[in-house]
């Protein structure tokens, strides 16, 4: 309900007006930094932990196993960048930020990377960062965060048709299943990067900063 002054009385009139935009901001940004978000990033990556030691300890012979991990939100985070920003997006400031290659690892996530290098199991990034103009800042941010050994990133490309990034990492997803591999386990802070599953089990991790359809 909001109040509203009329006449010298003080009316209450139901509104469909939705959360104010700084409160918001002000959340997100106390949920960050009091420890909670990393916190909730943790249980995750500790429930996708135990399932990769299970399911390697369960490999077949001349099973190849695949974990896919997005990248933004999910081992990369670009939180100084939104700060800087006010949460906004523009493309030239973002691809500069990108060719920067200063986003931090995230940490629990860059463990859970660590155990499936260590287990023998691949790893694919598949993002939403944008072939050519962002590989270059990609690679080597991975690469500086200690996560430069994978069989491959996959960028968004001219050649991608599909209408949403659900749509296109699934179809991703599904090529390469065809190449060879089982996935174990798909990794992502959006439900985009999850959608049609094609993956033993999917890992959900918090993002209250965006949401990418």
């Amino acid at each position: 309900m909001v109040g509203l002054a009329v006449a010298g009385t003080m009316a209450n009139i139901a509104f469909s007006e939705p959360p104010n935009l700084s409160r918001a901001k002000a959340a997100v940004i106390k949920y960050h930094d009091n420890g909670n978000y990393l916190r909730d990033v943790a249980r995750v990556a500790d429930w996708a932990t135990a399932w990769i030691e299970q399911r390697a300890a369960m490999r077949q012979p001349g099973e190849r196993l695949l974990v896919v991990f997005d990248v933004d939100e999910t081992v990369l985070s670009n939180y100084p960048q939104m700060i800087a920003t006010d949460f906004g997006y523009e493309h030239d400031e973002w691809v500069i930020w990108v060719e920067k290659a200063a986003a931090p690892a995230i940490v629990p996530m860059r463990e859970v990377y660590e155990t499936a290098r260590r287990l023998g199991v691949d790893v694919v990034f598949l993002t939403g960062r944008r072939a050519p103009e962002e590989v270059e800042g990609t690679v080597r941010n991975l690469e500086l965060q200690g996560m430069g050994e994978y069989e491959k990133i996959i960028f968004q490309g001219a050649e991608d048709t599909a209408d949403t990034a659900a749509e296109r990492k699934l179809l991703r997803r599904i090529q390469l299943e065809k190449a060879g591999w089982t996935i174990i386990a798909s990794l992502g802070d959006q439900g985009s990067d999850l959608a049609g599953r094609h993956a033993e089990r999917i890992f959900k991790l918090p993002n209250p900063f965006y949401e990418v359809p």
